[in-house]
């Protein structure tokens, strides 16, 4: 049996990072997984000129970029090659099959290392049409895949969707490690809220696919008040800021308060202070923001988009909307209004869900598992 202390991993993701940038949440990530093992190397991407540095047995390189946009790694990720082998990794950790797994394959070939594959988001299974630039990122999933050693996977359903779409096959690779949370940063002793306006939370990038701009329309046809507090940047943003200013000058029932970018601490305080998260994404992978507002006892109300289904119980944690998302959220949200102890068995159970399914103390101990063991396939 291999020693993790023994092991040196190589991380390979298409994110964008600020050299020497310990804050985001990402890095946080980083500093956990490589513990325990001989060292941890991480190639990404920079958001300027390229760096790199170490914390301990945590190394970090950020490979010079041109754009925002993650498909750039597809050819840019070939950089990593030389690094990487300059280092001689025993395990190779991709975050994406495309976007980066195809350098992983060929650094595996120079130095013997054994390839953990990861899959998070749903594009991986969504139909294509032939050709399209979708298509061509599933068949080089499909290449990369194929020449792992390991696959993680966050989910079951994701599972069944890997297998089904994927083949059989792969069964015997596959691996279910869910996303993480951090219990400790959400946690916290909650006050029902038993008669003030019900306070909706929506986290992430402020975009058409995340609906936020869709969402405030829908809840326009609400007969009570609703506050509805939005996080987050994006190409809608200045948008939902004149929808609010609209609405409170038109003594709307529905207030908007967009608070732009929150780090992980505002995030948490911002989860805590509301009495429900909605998720309103037309796609989605597994959306952390969802397992966040869970630990901190906050229900979830998502469209069944992606595998949002494997994170919240319908009826249990809170509610998956179906096709006619905009009539049902109104209602939803009208039968929580009129039951808060309903809302706060809810949020109970999303409590009990997050500690059971999403604590990152016992699931990072069974990532590092899985990298150690992917090592000595």
């Amino acid at each position: 049996m291999i020693s993790k202390r023994d092991l040196s991993v190589l991380h390979i993701g298409p994110g964008k990072y600020q050299p020497f940038d310990r804050s985001h949440v990402t890095y946080e990530i980083w500093s956990e997984l490589a513990a325990g093992f001989r060292d941890y190397h991480v190639i990404a991407r920079s958001v300027n000129a390229p760096a790199e540095w170490c914390d301990g047995n945590l190394r970090i390189t950020l490979l010079p970029s041109r754009t925002e946009r993650e498909a750039e790694f597809l050819i840019s990720q070939f950089k990593s090659v030389p690094v990487a082998v300059r280092h001689k990794p025993d395990v190779i950790v991709c975050q994406s099959p495309p976007l980066g797994g195809l350098a992983a394959i060929i650094i595996a070939r120079l130095t013997g290392a054994k390839i953990l594959m990861e899959l998070h988001g749903a594009e991986y299974f969504v139909r294509a049409r032939f050709a399209s630039r979708m298509w061509i990122l599933q068949r080089l999933t499909k290449f990369a895949i194929g020449r792992s050693d390991r696959i993680r996977v966050v989910s079951q359903g994701m599972r069944l969707r890997l297998l089904d779409g994927y083949g059989g096959a792969l069964d015997g690779r596959i691996s279910i490690v869910s996303p993480r949370v951090n219990l400790a940063r959400f946690d916290c002793t909650r006050v029902n809220n038993v008669a003030g306006p019900l306070r909706l939370a929506m986290v992430g990038a402020v975009n058409n696919n995340k609906g936020q701009l869709r969402l405030i329309q829908a809840l326009e046809a609400a007969p009570f008040e609703l506050e509805l507090r939005i996080a987050g940047e994006g190409p809608d943003l200045a948008e939902c800021r004149e929808r609010a200013t609209s609405l409170a000058k038109t003594h709307s029932a529905l207030r908007v308060i967009c608070e732009g970018f929150l780090p992980p601490d505002g995030v948490a305080a911002l989860l805590r202070s509301c009495d429900i998260l909605i998720i309103y994404s037309r796609s989605e992978g597994t959306p952390r923001a969802a397992m966040e507002a869970m630990a901190a006892g906050v229900p979830v109300i998502t469209t069944d988009a992606g595998f949002c289904v494997d994170i919240v119980a319908d009826g249990v944690e809170g509610f998956v909307l179906g096709n006619d998302s905009d009539r049902e959220i109104v209602n939803v949200l009208t039968m929580l209004n009129s039951d808060r102890r309903l809302l706060a068995r809810m949020g109970a159970a999303a409590r009990q869900r997050a500690r059971r399914d999403f604590d990152s103390i016992r699931l990072f101990d069974d990532y590092r598992k899985l990298i150690a063991d992917t090592a000595a396939r």
